[in-house]
């Protein structure tokens, strides 16, 4: 449910950024949210151009995309079913409701002005199912559930941070730019996080504060910082196996430490796109060690 969320997410901002003019950056809007959902060559495989018709059904319905957001939801209902006594029944009627509802979606056509509404709609449900897992026992159940949403969310947050990095304008005069500014506030937008922002730094925008916020930030729960603190929690709340939480943390501490210890312009020194591939990559790594140590 997380990934459809950030699936939604990425086209908001792609259709966002498709509004304004747009002076031909490094890449074109949906190229770039493509490449950063990681679907950029599957797509290619089944359409010969970068289409936006094309690529919003690529993402929302496409049956052949596993992390489109029809299945997505598809395969959380599938396994809510496996596990369906151990959920209440409030989350498991948030997540059927939202598999029927999609399958209506999926069977009418719609048009590209539709899609602002659509993604809204994905957004809710995945909020209504988030909120529904309140009441659940604080048991290994509920942490492995939030291990794997903050697992998938720091790797989205951090795919999302990649959007920004595909569509800034190759020039250096454009950076600062109106332009420029414009497309961070839409990010920060999407991920309902710009009165949070505002509030955190007084209202003043930039690259580098908006970077901080959505990097380093530990009151931003969309954060990088915020999420493997919340992964670290959950992973040693694990009551089943001790040794295959241990193993999993010695992967898990180093980048803990260096999200804690880094500072924002170090980042941007050292280059944003490049730190941000660099994480996606790490917390894929222990995505990978706990599929390995749990459920093989």
């Amino acid at each position: 449910m997380e990934r459809a969320e950030t699936t939604s997410r990425l086209l908001d901002v792609g259709y966002r950024m498709s509004l304004f003019p747009n002076p031909r950056g490094y890449n074109n809007e949906w190229e770039s949210v493509l490449a950063a959902s990681g679907a950029i060559e599957s797509y290619k495989k089944k359409y010969n151009d970068i289409v936006q018709k094309h690529v919003e059904d690529y993402l929302f319905f496409d049956e052949e995309n596993p992390s489109s957001i029809y299945n997505c939801i598809l395969n959380a209902r599938n396994n809510a079913l496996v596990v369906r006594t151990s959920f209440t029944p409030e989350s498991w009627l948030a997540i059927n409701k939202a598999y029927q509802e999609i399958l209506n979606f999926k069977q009418n056509k719609y048009s590209t002005s539709d899609l602002p509404n659509l993604t809204e709609w994905a957004i809710e449900q995945v909020n209504l199912f988030r909120g529904t897992i309140n009441s659940l026992l604080r048991n290994d159940g509920y942490n492995f559930l939030l291990l794997g949403l903050f697992v998938e969310r720091a790797d989205n947050s951090a795919r999302l941070l990649d959007v920004k990095y595909f569509v800034l304008l190759p020039k250096p005069e454009y950076i600062g730019s109106n332009i420029d500014n414009m497309q961070w506030s839409i990010l920060l937008r999407s991920l309902s996080s710009f009165r949070a922002f505002r509030w955190a730094y007084d209202g003043e925008i930039t690259a580098t504060k908006i970077a901080d916020f959505l990097i380093l930030n530990d009151s931003c729960p969309r954060s990088l910082s915020f999420c493997i603190q919340n992964i670290v929690k959950h992973l040693i709340d694990l009551k089943c196996s001790p040794p295959k939480v241990n193993k999993i943390y010695d992967t898990l501490k180093d980048l803990n430490t260096t999200i804690q210890q880094e500072k924002i312009q170090t980042i941007i020194d050292y280059g944003l796109h490049e730190f941000v591939s660099k994480f996606i990559n790490k917390i894929s790594s222990v995505d990978k060690d706990i599929h390995k140590e749990f459920f093989n």
